[in-house]
């Protein structure tokens, strides 16, 4: 289970080998707060309360806002690391506030469990930024990481570990946790964030297999999720998915210097590479992309074979959970903004909408089930992910979080409306 957690002219190579090359010359379309309750589930529930409306998806919010206590992050030193803690999934958004994750229930804002950590935050200020909770593709089970000190006694030193644990969505309960002692530069001291979201907390990138895959700043690690055992671990790495049994990310390779690099998940063993690869940062389920030469590359993240090529530096993606991914910029500078968005199995390009169009090009905020959400100065918009069209003038919200029943703008769940 990989997990839900946040171009030039094209051209298509054969079946065998998809390649698509872009440049963002003009746009076309070729097809296609609640109080927290005791650990454990909450029971009870009012039978004569009417069903709740969903959207699939939802493009107008409005309504009681619910609060989501715990989800903002603290002042960093990178904008994508300040995105809220927060995994939104079928009516329930679940917040990593640092102390552990809160199951909060979008219709109400009444906490449905809380799982608190065993150990305490590190001292000095380390461990304070947390990256959103990790929820299965099936939906039954969430999962997240911190730094922790363990408190030591008489002679012995405290010792600092990255805590795992895995809860049942619908219970509350526990279904495996793990403690790996954490390496002295993976506690924020000595570590560099790898990844192109700037952020050095502990993550669990995806569960598969018997294996889970838990970043900490400039390493990784592979845990037995039976015993708890570290398989194995890997310096100056930093995953970034988890598909059919290959663990893809960036390593750092010298100064300034970098690769992708995807590994056996069961062994850590090289599966391939791609050199002279900068700011890696996941695209898609199976898909990541990099800096590389002056432009973006999005690779494939189980064989490592390149599948766009977008002419420019520093696009991010998303994929809408469904077919979709959406490559975007939106900087100071309007000559380098755009979006392209491709089929995310075919890897053709479905449009492109660049600076030069005539049209402005949003800052993408959320990708979900065909809907692109994002802001024109401070207007929010949606458009239509097949087309690239406005489908929404005033939606009211540019979530970056979305379900069926709403969407988190900053750190609030906003309902949808229709």
């Amino acid at each position: 289970m990989g997990g839900r957690r946040t171009a030039h002219r094209w051209a298509v190579a054969t079946a065998g080998a998809a390649l698509a090359a872009v440049s963002l010359t003009g746009c076309g379309d070729d097809g296609g707060g609640g109080a927290k309750a005791a650990e454990g589930a909450k029971g009870g529930g009012d039978a004569k309360k009417p069903a709740r409306r969903a959207y699939d998806p939802p493009v107008r919010f409005e309504g009681n806002a619910v609060d989501l206590t715990g989800a903002e992050q603290p002042s960093t030193s990178s904008g994508e690391a300040l995105r809220p803690s927060v995994t939104l999934a079928d009516g329930v958004a679940y917040v990593d506030d640092q102390r552990g994750i809160d199951a909060i229930d979008t219709r109400t804002g009444d906490s449905k469990w809380y799982v608190a950590t065993k150990h305490e935050g590190e001292r000095g200020g380390f461990g304070t930024e947390r990256v959103a909770p990790l929820v299965s593709d099936d939906g039954r089970t969430v999962y997240a990481a911190w730094d922790r000190r363990v408190p030591g006694e008489g002679t012995v030193r405290d010792r600092f570990v990255i805590e795992v644990v895995a809860v049942d969505t619908a219970t509350g309960k526990r279904t495996w946790s793990a403690e790996i002692p954490s390496d002295p530069s993976a506690t924020g001291m000595a570590a560099t964030a790898i990844g192109a979201d700037g952020n050095l907390a502990p993550q669990v990138v995806g569960v598969d297999a018997g294996t889970a895959v838990v970043t900490d700043a400039d390493t990784t690690y592979a845990l037995d999720t039976a015993t708890g055992d570290v398989r194995w671990k890997k310096g100056d790495y930093r995953a970034l998915n988890l598909a059919e049994g290959v663990v893809a990310g960036g390593e750092e390779t010298g100064y300034n210097q970098g690769r992708l690099l995807g590994v056996d998940a069961a062994t850590g063993e090289q599966r391939w590479t791609v050199a002279g690869a900068r700011q890696p940062a996941r695209a898609a389920p199976k898909l990541l992309s990099a800096n590389r030469d002056g432009h973006t590359d999005v690779v494939d993240a189980v064989d490592g074979k390149l599948r766009l090529i977008i002419d420019k530096p520093d696009y991010r993606c998303l994929d809408d959970a469904r077919s979709l991914v959406a490559c975007s910029k939106s900087g100071y500078n309007a000559s380098d903004r755009g979006i392209v968005v491709i089929d995310a199995t075919t890897f053709r390009r479905k449009w492109v909408l660049a600076a030069d169009s005539g049209r402005s090009v949003p800052r993408v905020t959320g990708f979900w089930h065909g809907a692109l959400y994002g802001e024109v100065g401070e207007r929010p918009v949606v458009l239509d992910g097949e087309t690239g069209e406005d489908r929404e003038t005033d939606p009211n919200a540019a979530p970056i979080e979305i379900d069926r029943y709403g969407g988190v703008e900053g750190t609030r769940f906003i309902p949808a409306k229709g």
